[in-house]
């Protein structure tokens, strides 16, 4: 991508060859003023700061000068990945058009608060947004099916913290439903959360501390009280509410629906 940009503003052999973007903005010291400054407008944006948390900002500011070295044309010793490789980690996380805009904001702000000549800031704007496509690009299907394979369900949503928070949300949302609360009836509900937390920890791939009874034994009583296909349909659909309140991205959703359908017939005493 960038040898086009490179071939673009070094002209043709027939023609005086263009300065570099890099040596008309003022070079080295220009590049990292910028980079200094946009990254301090940048931990003060509260749009988009979440993604720096436990970044070492030295390091960062270092590879992105190196890195706008190198795309304004300048000599740059750049060995970082490339775009789509480098924040693919935080398109996971939920970095979206909104994100890179307010990231385009902050260079057009700080390109200006430099001094920088409108017809630059629009050159160097140009180059950054030519990138969007790659930042925005997240993991590939085989990433994804790799990343899958090495790390469990339980890991992928959050670990305790998130097993935790949606078991808490998930039975706040089931006492409040008409069609299934009474099943709870007289349950002590701290004792049947920690239960609860402990089993989708197991079901989820994570560490195993589940001493319950079996789905087909621990269910049979409220079988016999009425609990059928229609019930265990609105629980289904309080998982996925839960986890969908709690930012869970939609294939790890699908990934613990698929786990919790499975106990259906178990739970069901089918």
């Amino acid at each position: 991508m960038f040898s086009a940009i490179a071939r673009f503003f070094s002209g043709g052999s027939a023609e005086p060859k263009q300065a570099s973007l890099y040596d008309r903005i003022g070079g080295k010291t220009a590049v990292n003023a910028a980079v200094d400054i946009f990254y301090r407008k940048v931990l003060a944006d509260n749009r988009i700061n979440q993604f720096f948390e436990g970044i070492d900002m030295d390091k960062q500011s270092a590879k992105q000068k190196a890195f706008l070295t190198m795309a304004f044309g300048g000599s740059s010793n750049y060995t970082g990945e490339d775009m789509r490789k480098g924040h693919a980690h935080l398109v996971a996380k939920g970095l979206d058009n909104s994100h890179f805009d307010a990231v385009m904001e902050n260079l057009g702000a700080t390109l200006t608060e430099l001094g920088m000549p409108n017809e630059l800031i629009g050159e160097a704007a140009a180059i950054a947004e030519s990138t969007r496509t790659d930042v925005l690009a997240g993991f590939t299907a085989e990433e994804k099916a790799a990343q899958n394979s090495q790390t469990s369900l339980f890991e992928r949503i959050g670990g305790d913290g998130a097993v935790n928070a949606a078991v808490d949300i998930f039975y706040r949302k089931v006492l409040a439903d008409d069609r299934i609360s009474k099943f709870f009836e007289g349950v002590d509900m701290d004792s049947q959360a920690a239960k609860q937390k402990a089993f989708l920890t197991m079901a989820f791939a994570g560490p195993n501390n589940y001493s319950g009874t079996d789905m087909r034994k621990g269910h049979a009583h409220l079988v016999k009280n009425g609990l059928n296909d229609s019930h265990f349909d609105a629980v289904i659909e309080h998982l996925g509410a839960t986890l969908t309140e709690l930012d869970v991205p939609a294939d790890l959703i699908s990934e613990a629906a698929a786990i919790a359908e499975s106990t259906r017939n178990d739970v069901l005493g089918k």
